[in-house]
């Protein structure tokens, strides 16, 4: 087996501040924009959302329909975790999850003429955790 390549992320939230004067401000929180990731490819995307097991956790991205390709990231609360994931619809993407109390997998991938998405995730410690495990259709291609 190869060696993996390593990346490393931060969570980041981004606020958007302004300042009304006379020591009145409004800060606000910046959605990601969870359909688009306007620096890859066709644009001619579908997208896709699913919700994980993990309390205020999901799965977004999309399904690239000129370019095959299928892109993923985490969103907690909403606000995404971590960096974008991206494969070939033919070989499907599989990332791997150990995230504080949640670890196990989450994959998308084509069977037949559709695209099918899965987990297989344990939360919890000890004798206080549950495994979760499921297969679903996303969209049919």
């Amino acid at each position: 087996m190869a060696s993996p390549t390593v990346t490393y992320s931060t969570i980041t939230t981004v606020l958007k501040i302004s300042d009304f004067g006379d020591g009145k401000y409004d800060v606000e929180e910046v959605k990601a924009d969870e359909a688009s990731f306007p620096d890859l490819h066709s644009g001619n995307r579908k997208q896709i959302e699913f919700p994980l097991p993990v309390p205020g956790m999901a799965a977004v991205g999309y399904y690239d329909v000129d370019d095959k390709e299928i892109g993923l990231y985490f969103t907690i609360a909403g606000t995404q975790v971590g960096t974008k994931y991206t494969a070939g619809v033919d070989s499907g993407l599989n990332v791997d999850l150990n995230i504080g109390i949640a670890h196990g997998g989450v994959g998308i991938f084509k069977k037949g003429n559709e695209l099918k998405g899965k987990y297989s995730i344990g939360v919890g410690i000890g004798i206080f955790s549950k495994s979760y495990n499921d297969e679903f259709h996303i969209l049919d291609l």
